[in-house]
């Protein structure tokens, strides 16, 4: 039995291919989660969001782009930079879409209990397991004590790509906040 060995030029390519993958490895250890948007790093109150993060066409496929259904995946995120606990946290979003949420987690909806749930004109989200965002001096910024992430998933109406299907507003809707007008922006 003849064994060959490869080209050098080969071994020295496979050997890079390790190296670079072991330096990939070792840069991906040890790097913090995902940073907050600019606005949340300058904030010095209730810091809230909402992500459009995906939607897929759902069946049945119409014709009438008004009528067409897609599914929908978001986020609603509520974090609290001040120097005060917040006590019983109250995120309203006023959809616009004829939404109909099919599964909520990290929130609870204020005025529904049962799915799928018909949101279309807003509703109200409250702290599920936790209902109180501590403040970051309390806590060391321990961002699982001071945020609360709402995940929801849905179904909306009529707002085909690329147009991103947001919601006509949010806000904070405990007594003593008051919120500046949201603003939109793409990253």
């Amino acid at each position: 039995m003849t064994y060959l060995s490869p080209p050098l030029s080969l071994v020295a390519v496979i050997a890079i291919f390790i190296l670079s993958c072991g330096i990939l490895i070792l840069e991906c250890e040890g790097q913090e989660p995902k940073a907050l948007p600019p606005a949340g790093e300058t904030c010095n109150g209730i810091f809230i969001s909402y992500d459009f993060l995906t939607r897929i066409k759902e069946f049945p496929h119409l014709k009438n782009a008004t009528a067409q259904s897609w599914a929908f995946n978001s986020t609603a995120t509520v974090l609290n930079t001040s120097k005060e606990v917040v006590k019983a946290w109250k995120l309203f979003i006023e959809f616009q879409h004829d939404e109909i949420l099919v599964s909520v987690s990290g929130g609870n909806m204020e005025e529904a209990t049962e799915f799928p749930a018909s949101v279309g004109n807003g509703t109200t989200f409250v702290g599920a397991s936790e209902p109180d965002l501590d403040s970051a001096i309390n806590t060391a910024q321990d961002l699982s004590q001071i945020q609360a992430i709402i995940q929801l998933i849905g179904t909306q109406f009529g707002v085909k790509p690329p147009t991103p299907p947001l919601p006509k507003t949010i806000k904070l809707v405990n007594d003593g906040y008051s919120c500046p007008k949201p603003t939109t922006h793409s990253e």
